[in-house]
């Protein structure tokens, strides 16, 4: 019996390798705005590619100009016994229209799929949350140029929003994501909960964090996409790269209760 337990239990061992390998979904892709004009893409609003330049535009430099790009194939973020790991980067300029007030910022945001541009999304809602200020399945690490005194810290930067505009946690980045290209990395790691945000502008650096178990707001199913939205003031929001990969992560208590099904 023992010799038959040494055979079996290697043997459930690599059957659990398998059968999680099998179910592992992983996404990936990489846009280099440098003259193409990704047609995997969706594009809502005001963004578009502008003839002076290759970048992508979201938001243009006028009045309540709103513009959002989303991934168009669904993401898988969760299921029973797996949930994402994902990381992305994304690379942008936000330029001041003359001397007046950079507003009012640009986002990576998680959706459910099909979502469009609520209405009264403009200014500090970013294009993504409504004229309540809240969207209960939306996450989303906003990069904000102007602060609202209503919600917003009494400065410019960096936050992390769980459903709602008024973020979780944030940073202070002054006027460093303002005037020149920004380098901003979004990590989530499912086994810690770990919401990770790196800034690099210039010579400045920046680091936010927040622990929230993202399944439990966003849908099964999902789509990522980037946003910018001006309200009363204005700048023009480009975005001059953008790379994301997920993998659908299996937790160990679903490997173990498929070591005792084989054993």
């Amino acid at each position: 019996m023992a010799k038959l337990l040494q055979t079996l239990i290697p043997l459930a061992l690599l059957l659990v390798v398998a059968a999680t390998t099998a179910r592992s979904q992983t996404t990936s892709f990489t846009y280099d705005f440098y003259g193409s004009q990704p047609t995997d893409l969706t594009y809502q609003g005001d963004a578009h590619f502008p003839s002076e330049t290759t970048f992508l535009r979201l938001a243009n430099p006028q009045t309540a100009s709103i513009g959002r790009v989303l991934y168009s194939t669904p993401i898988q973020f969760w299921e029973e016994g797996a949930q994402v790991d994902f990381e992305t980067t994304i690379n942008f300029i936000i330029t001041p229209n003359g001397d007046a007030t950079p507003a009012d910022g640009l986002t990576f945001f998680i959706a459910p799929v099909g979502s469009t541009i609520p209405v009264s999304s403009s200014g500090g809602n970013f294009g993504i949350f409504g004229s309540s200020g809240t969207s209960p399945s939306v996450f989303a690490v906003e990069f904000d140029t102007y602060t609202n005194g209503a919600w917003d810290p009494d400065y410019r930067h960096v936050g992390i929003d769980i459903g709602s505009r008024a973020s979780s946690n944030t940073t202070e980045v002054d006027g460093a994501i303002i005037g020149q290209q920004v380098t901003a990395r979004i990590d989530y790691e499912e086994a810690t909960k770990v919401i990770s945000v790196a800034v690099a502008a210039g010579s400045k650096t920046y680091e936010v964090s927040y622990v929230y178990d993202l399944s439990t707001l966003v849908d099964q199913k999902v789509q990522v996409g980037l946003s910018a939205a001006t309200g009363e003031y204005v700048a023009t929001h480009d975005v001059v790269s953008w790379y994301f990969t997920s993998t659908l992560v299996h937790t160990a208590a679903n490997a173990a209760a498929n070591i005792r099904q084989y054993v």
